[in-house]
């Protein structure tokens, strides 16, 4: 392969790279996801409710909406950068939750988390 046909094929790669890692995800097709209705259930019913974080001195409370917002490290908009979501999905440093023996949320629960905080972590 001759010398400019390898620089093109590098500035391609590069270009495509480049777009891929900018491009925003289209959310138009996507139902918005409530917290009242989609997520609060969630942590309630594997948060709260097993005695982790629901307030008092072991560990933070994560009961109320601003609490997930705080508490959670909801970075609206990007879920792989919220605490939360890197916490039940393994995609990040810290420790996946629920610990066990709790069982992990399902791909289904994970998904409404990621798009929520996708769509800007509303309070709705």
């Amino acid at each position: 392969m001759s010398g400019n046909k390898k620089l093109l094929l590098l500035l391609c790669s590069i270009a495509s790279v480049n777009f891929a890692c900018t491009h925003k995800t289209d959310l138009s097709g996507i139902k918005e996801i409530s917290f009242s209705s989609d997520i609060q259930p969630i942590i309630g019913g594997n948060c709260t409710q097993s005695g982790c974080h629901s307030g008092g001195d072991r560990i933070f409370s994560l009961q109320s909406y601003s609490d997930v917002i705080d508490k959670g490290g909801i970075s609206a908009g990007n879920p792989h950068s919220s605490k939360l979501y890197q916490a039940v999905s393994n995609h990040g440093t810290t420790s996946l939750m629920p610990p066990e023996p709790l069982p992990l949320l399902s791909n289904d629960q994970l998904k409404l988390i990621y798009v929520w905080i996708l769509q800007g972590a509303k309070n709705n």
